[in-house]
């Protein structure tokens, strides 16, 4: 309702004076614009055509200091008439600026009166306008954290809140994006708000709510359409404004009551961005296959005592190694030997003595469908960090016998002949 008033004040004033009027806002975007009164020059067709003066029509260092009305000579190469200008201020705070056409320096002073009362009156309003906003502004910023909470009953009431107070209009697509930025000469987060702030500037009010804690960035889009081009575009923003971050997309969803879960799905998408040290960009939970299952465990869940020793063994090698990418090509792609050794580039008779001798190795029966489970699980796990095996350069900790014994070996030569290692059933356990 602050702007429609503005705009009832500045009509109201043209009308009086017979004269074009516009009010722009502190940073010269257009706010009110009356009709015109046939004064009308290119610079104000150019202003109300882009909601905003151009920069070039005035010297704004120091229009932005003014404390009473000025005159502003005429530019014709601009194609600018002179004007009069009223700064909007409230308090000794600027809001913005009133400005009157005014080609032949003839406003008397009972109009110039009229126009200083008149700016006098639209600052109030824009003042009420900025403690509405910054008290909306708390508000939703409260109401998020509370949506993002862990508490089904704190969700639901933040949700309903916001749809109550307006913050947001619409929740039947809903979309929540995390952003990480890694850099230490940010350490107070101070990029991350201005890029969260930039990324989000072109969304519709009440489509949108963001927060910021340090590193970290979180934007939920929710509007009545699908949101998905809306929130890859909003990604590819704060890519832009920090170069070397990770965003992690949740998948989206409906309600607003959904956010926390998609919320997390991000925080998982960028967690598994950088645990299989994938480049700094875009990564939706979608697209993770099974890292969106096992992304969500945590790294220190597996623990060295409780491996199967043959498939400690085979881990140890490190997951550059040709036997584990043979392993894992082989078991990406269902068991599928001719698919596996075209992808691996190699003869199938070499596939053929890979497995051989990975079976070897780890106690492994490949054509065993709960090996092959394990194995998987165990490789995926070891990419993520999380299969309690360290490389071969770390030194892996361990309590029991059968540990201490494996780190004391070396690791199994894959060229070599290597025993036999025991089955999987056959599981080291803790000395203590």
């Amino acid at each position: 309702m602050t702007v429609e008033r503005v705009q009832e004040v500045a009509e109201a004033l043209a009308s009086r004076l017979r004269r074009s009027v516009a009010v722009d806002d502190h940073t010269l975007q257009l706010i009110a614009v009356s009709p015109d009164y046939g004064d009308a020059d290119p610079a104000r067709v150019w202003s109300v055509l882009h909601r905003r003066t151009r920069p070039e029509d005035v010297d704004y260092a120091t229009l932005r200091t003014l404390e009473v009305p000025t005159r502003v000579a005429p530019r014709p190469e601009l194609g600018l008439l002179a004007r009069f200008v009223v700064p909007l201020r409230h308090r000794g705070s600027l809001f913005g600026f009133l400005w009157l056409i005014d080609r032949e320096d003839s406003l008397t002073e009972a109009e110039r009166a009229d126009a200083q009362d008149a700016a006098k009156a639209i600052g109030a309003l824009l003042h009420q306008r900025l403690v509405v906003r910054d008290r909306d502004h708390a508000l939703a910023s409260h109401l998020f954290d509370l949506l993002l909470d862990t508490s089904p009953t704190e969700r639901a009431g933040a949700a309903a809140e916001l749809l109550t107070h307006g913050l947001i209009e619409d929740d039947a697509h809903v979309g929540v994006l995390v952003v990480r930025h890694d850099r230490q000469s940010d350490s107070d987060g101070t990029e991350v708000r201005a890029a969260v702030h930039h990324a989000c500037r072109p969304l519709a009010p009440g489509s949108w709510l963001s927060s910021t804690h340090r590193l970290r960035g979180t934007v939920l889009l929710a509007q009545r359409r699908p949101v998905e081009d809306a929130l890859r575009a909003t990604a590819e923003a704060l890519l832009g404004a920090l170069p070397g971050a990770r965003v992690g997309l949740g998948a989206p969803t409906q309600g607003l009551g959904a956010a926390a879960a998609a919320q997390r799905q991000a925080l998982v998408a960028v967690s598994v961005g950088e645990s299989l040290d994938r480049a700094p960009g875009v990564l939706s939970f979608q697209e993770l296959g099974p890292y969106a299952l096992l992304g969500q465990l945590p790294a220190d869940l597996i623990s060295n005592d409780l491996l199967p020793l043959g498939l400690f063994n085979l881990l140890r090698l490190g997951t550059d190694h040709e036997l584990l990418v043979t392993l894992e090509t082989f078991l990406d792609n269902a068991g599928d030997k001719q698919r596996a050794a075209h992808l691996l580039a190699v003869h199938r008779s070499t596939l053929y003595h890979r497995l051989d001798r990975i079976e070897r190795i780890s106690g492994l029966d490949l054509s065993d469908g709960q090996h092959r489970l394990l194995a998987h699980l165990a490789v995926k796990l070891h990419r993520l960090g999380r299969s309690g095996v360290a490389l071969p350069a770390e030194a892996p900790p361990a309590h029991s016998p059968a540990v201490l014994a494996a780190r004391r070996a070396p690791p199994p030569d894959p060229a070599g002949p290597t025993r036999v290692a025991p089955r999987p059933e056959q599981v080291r356990h803790s000395a203590g």
